[in-house]
């Protein structure tokens, strides 16, 4: 129901307001049920099966009052009121289980209902503001009515949404927002993430997707989404695996977290990879040609590259492997020059590799021998401080000291060539 007629002739933006709602409402399509609401529907139901059954025994009742005073035959008249005793019998029954809806009824509470929205918000029509919401509930078969108010305060427009529960015949929802008459329609947003709370019965997420090209499908655990529609409406907080596919079979995969009283939103744009091609030569030729593991050829031979970079191994027998990136932007020619393997047959990656772990070993060796001549002067020094005529300690102190120095210098320069060595490895391998 929109704002007075008033209120829309003094701010022309409130009669769009509701609209821009109920845009925001679009993709709420299950409404759960709150356990006052089930409870409130199981007694509708099973007060409507026992006047159903009352009034179909009332029925019955005159039927065999009338075959008892028709002037039909006796065989005909016994006909008639067997079946009627059938027929009232089936009814008691029938009457019985209505009544026993209410024990019944808990397997209902929870379950999800289909929302559809009111068929006059298709042509844009609102309901005139009235002080009867039941009635109106009641008149255009709603079962869920929200109404406006509108009061000015200091400048500001005091903007309240009221909802109708037509199941509880009460109010059951109020939400209040403080907006500029310049800036009516920014409210919009806010106001729909309050309503969606109301309405769903749940607290849920909007999962809103940016896509390019615009007639890409969009797939969100397995479910496509009808054709243009771009946001989903979901009511757990995890994560959703989401595919999009264009018309030419170009797809990509993503997930996307939901948050609650949160749109997240999901920016894509499918674009067919950009295809290059590289030719790679190689001083000598006839090297073989991995790209990211997988043969590809000899040099001199071209490389194909997909939008995205590759990683290219040459290998010729008696030559050093060498590693080049071939970026998705590169164009043209890639010459690599070829080193001369060593005699034994190993490249310099492969020896710097082992001069790096010759070092390391060295180094884990000789550190354990610092620490423990270290460890030992500590110990001589309390004894001789305790002590201090005793030669033993004293000489004890002095060799300690002397075996710390000598393998602390070694261990120094080990760790120095170690360093040294590492990074030498580390530009072999790149």
């Amino acid at each position: 129901m929109p704002p007075t007629a008033r209120e829309v002739r003094t701010y022309p933006a409130l009669g769009s307001l509701p609209l821009l709602v109920l845009e925001n409402l679009r993709d709420l399509e299950l409404r759960f049920l709150s356990d006052e609401e089930a409870a409130k529907i199981l007694e509708t139901a099973r007060l409507q099966g026992l006047y159903e059954a009352g009034a179909s025994a009332a029925r019955l009742r005159d039927q065999r009052d009338a075959a008892a005073l028709s002037p039909s035959g006796l065989s005909e008249r016994a006909a008639q009121e067997r079946k009627l005793r059938v027929e009232q019998s089936r009814g008691r029954e029938e009457g019985a289980a209505s009544g026993e809806i209410g024990t019944r009824g808990d397997t209902t509470r929870g379950e999800p209902r289909r929302l559809a929205l009111w068929e006059g918000h298709v042509a844009g029509r609102l309901l005139e503001a009235g002080t009867d919401p039941g009635g109106t509930c009641a008149r255009e078969k709603l079962e869920y009515l929200v109404f406006w108010e509108v009061s000015e305060i200091s400048g500001y427009l005091r903007i309240r949404m009221l909802g109708w529960n037509a199941v509880l015949g009460r109010q059951d929802f109020s939400y209040t927002s403080y907006r500029s008459p310049e800036d009516i329609s920014s409210g919009a947003p806010e106001l729909a993430q309050a309503l969606v709370r109301a309405v769903s019965g749940r607290p849920s997420s909007r999962l809103v997707f940016e896509v390019e090209p615009p007639d890409a499908t969009v797939r969100v655990d397995g479910r496509l989404l009808a054709p243009g529609r771009r946001s989903l409406r979901v009511y757990e907080e995890r994560e959703y695996q989401v595919s999009l596919e264009t018309a030419a079979g170009l797809r990509s995969d993503y997930r996307v977290r939901s948050e609650f009283g949160k749109d997240v939103t999901l920016s894509a744009r499918l674009e067919a990879p950009q295809s290059a091609v590289v030719l790679v030569e190689t001083d000598p030729p006839g090297a073989t040609v991995h790209l990211d593991g997988i043969w590809a050829g000899t040099t001199p031979g071209e490389a194909r590259l997909f939008g995205y970079a590759r990683v290219a191994r040459l290998a010729l027998p008696g030559f050093e492997d060498e590693y080049r990136v071939i970026e998705p932007n590169a164009e043209g020619r890639l010459l690599v020059q070829l080193r001369e393997a060593d005699s034994s047959g190993t490249s310099a990656f492969e020896r710097s590799k082992e001069r790096f772990y010759q070092a390391l070993g060295l180094l884990a060796v000789s550190l354990p021998v610092t620490l423990l001549s270290y460890g030992v002067f500590l110990q001589s020094s309390a004894l001789y401080q305790e002590d201090p005529g005793n030669g033993t300690f004293s000489g004890r102190k002095d060799a300690a000291l002397v075996a710390f120095a000598v393998s602390g210098g070694i261990t120094a320069g080990l760790l120095a060539g170690a360093s040294i060595r590492l990074v030498k490895y580390i530009q072999s391998a790149r």
